[in-house]
């Protein structure tokens, strides 16, 4: 009997070959059938060669990231089909090119199917060698009995840019692997898809649902050099900001980008810049300045394995402890780090809010498993969204001000703020330590005053938006609490579903704020756990680290991942398994 709607899927192939063109064409044909689907890709730091794979998995239920074992693995070069051939499931099939893979069928496993589909000559026969990708796509969609209109209505949609000639010549190659695959098959596949009706969705990333979040809470101005993996926020701004009154810039280097922002915060611009840990590390000066002179401003860091150049296009979470402590001096700086694109979208929203709420600056950090991991959501564009810009004073209220303090001293720490250009608010702005007007001032006790009032800007934030969430099981059942922040929330989503299954009760805490931290919903969790065990991806916990800072609850059991790739699902639950037996 067939597996109705639940697929894991795999293609490999060298860069350049379209493995992230069919990987993500297929998994938004699933999404189009009506399934919860999440898509990843691996990659090299190389533009030609090299080996590339995108993965998918499909399900009726929410699906936050891939487990182990493939249904379908297409190999577009001989390397792919040695690598991950046996990573097929029992009854799975590998679709690979018999015009330029010879003998892929793995060894010892006569429970799998192989397809040797001759790719390049059909792609040559619908019009162009170059389309062998394509072919593959229309291959595993036959495999599977999806319906090719789904397909066909896509492709249409994607190549008319391109013109009707080339999109009718993807179709035919998509239509040739698709039959071809029909009539090599004697019995169905094991899996097959069914469409199901539901209401539209979405198929974002990372970085995709930051900027809509970004472009929601009114972000009038983008300053970026691109660097991986936060580039595609920098293009898909450039690719809309006509659309949406969005001035993008992209700069000479990130201390550019960084003194742009600031700028543009201080003219009164929402303003934001992306960049990843070496970009960072340049615009640090600027990051302080933001921070004496009260000037909002948004940076995304989307983090990858270092330092220096590291892996360009591998996943770490290891500027947690620089984000927080980044700049000389001391001044207040909030930090979030959301678990999935939701939360990037959400967390967007609330870091403009927050910037102009405080006045001051917001890192989002993110890192490349969490900018370039895809996976349905429900339409986030219907999520209501409230934009808060703080003390923000009007003309008309500029018109009875009497002697204008742009560091006035308030209860709250934080100070009605004017833009340039408002009558009777001509004021100092400057890197200087300064009085309340902004003018320059190295008086002891005025020092002392500033730094205070800077302090407590962060205690405005409502302590509700900064608590963690918690999923899995209760506080009373749960055997054990995991403790993970950032894009771990995804895996270890996941991996409660596998615990759950094998009769363990697990409860796992999502830190996103790391600053301000909230201290006193972690200590108490903590306090209340059986069990407890920190997930990180980096060699140091920092997390476990900064909550010990916090909470003084020092975590004595920690599950650390620091190779550059994301932790599975599986790995948390075995590393969970056996924290339970301690």
């Amino acid at each position: 009997m067939a597996v109705i709607n639940r697929v894991n899927f795999k293609i490999g192939g060298p860069a350049g070959s379209g493995v992230a063109t069919v990987g993500l064409l297929f998994a938004k044909c699933l999404q189009r059938a009506g399934l919860n689907v999440y898509g990843t890709n691996d990659y090299p730091s190389l533009i030609k060669g090299g080996h590339n794979t995108y993965m998918v998995a499909a399900s009726p239920e929410p699906v936050y990231s891939m487990v182990d074992g493939f249904d379908i693995v297409i190999a577009l070069d001989k390397k792919t089909a040695d690598l991950h051939a046996n990573e097929l499931t029992q009854g799975g099939a590998l679709i690979y090119d018999s015009d330029r893979v010879k003998d892929a069928c793995p060894v010892g496993r006569p429970d799998v199917i192989c397809i040797g589909a001759p790719l390049t000559k059909m792609a040559g026969d619908a019009g162009g060698e170059i389309m062998f990708n394509t072919v593959a796509l229309g291959a595993s969609m036959g495999l599977m009995q999806l319906d090719f209109a789904i397909l066909e209505n896509m492709m249409q949609k994607i190549w008319a840019r391109k013109g009707k000639q080339v999109a009718d010549a993807n179709v035919a190659a998509a239509k040739a692997g698709y039959e071809f695959c029909r009539s090599s098959l004697k019995e169905p596949f094991k899996i097959k898809i069914e469409f199901v009706k539901r209401e539209k969705t979405m198929f974002i990333n990372g970085n995709e649902a930051a900027v809509l979040g970004a472009v929601k809470a009114g972000c009038k101005f983008v300053a970026e050099y691109p660097m991986s993996p936060s580039s595609s926020i920098l293009h898909l701004m450039a690719g809309h900001e006509r659309d949406y009154g969005i001035i993008v810039k992209q700069t000479e280097d990130e201390i550019a980008a960084a003194n742009m922002i600031a700028g543009a915060g201080f003219a009164g611009a929402r303003a934001m810049t992306a960049t990843s840990g070496g970009g960072f590390s340049l615009m640090v000066e600027a990051l302080g300045m933001m921070g004496i002179s009260e000037t909002p401003c948004v940076i995304f860091e989307s983090q990858r394995a270092g330092p220096s150049t590291g892996l360009p296009t591998y996943t770490e979470q290891a500027d947690l402890q620089f984000a927080l402590h980044a700049s000389h001096g001391e001044f207040p700086r909030v930090v979030i780090a959301p678990g999935d694109p939701q939360e990037c979208y959400v967390e967007a929203i609330n870091a403009f809010n927050i910037a102009e709420l405080v006045q001051t600056p917001v890192i989002v950090l993110l890192d490349k498993f969490l900018s370039d991991s895809s996976m349905t959501l429900e339409d986030v564009r219907n999520i209501p969204v409230k934009v808060d810009r703080g003390k923000l004073k009007t003309e008309e209220e500029m018109e009875s001000e009497a002697g204008y303090k742009r560091h006035a001293f308030t209860p709250d720490g934080i100070s009605p703020r004017c833009l340039p250009g408002m009558k009777k608010g001509m004021h100092v702005c400057s890197s200087y330590e300064h009085d309340e007007t902004g003018f320059t001032s190295e008086d002891a006790h005025m020092r002392i005053s500033m730094i205070d009032k800077r302090a407590k800007k962060l205690l405005s934030i409502p302590q509700p938006m900064i608590a963690p969430s918690f999923h899995g099981a209760s506080e009373e059942e749960a055997h054990i609490l995991l403790v993970c922040w950032g894009s771990t929330k995804m895996p270890a989503l996941e991996a409660l579903n596998l615990l759950e299954k094998g009769g363990a009760k697990a409860r796992m805490m999502h830190i996103r704020y790391a600053s301000p931290f909230p201290a006193r919903s972690v200590l108490s969790a903590l306090t209340k756990a059986k069990n407890t065990l920190v997930f990180e991806g980096n060699s140091e916990a920092q997390m476990r680290s900064l909550i010990f800072q916090k909470t003084g609850y020092y975590i004595e059991k920690t599950c650390l991942r620091y190779d550059g790739r994301p932790f599975t699902p599986e790995e948390i639950a075995e590393a969970t398994k056996n924290a339970m037996k301690k």
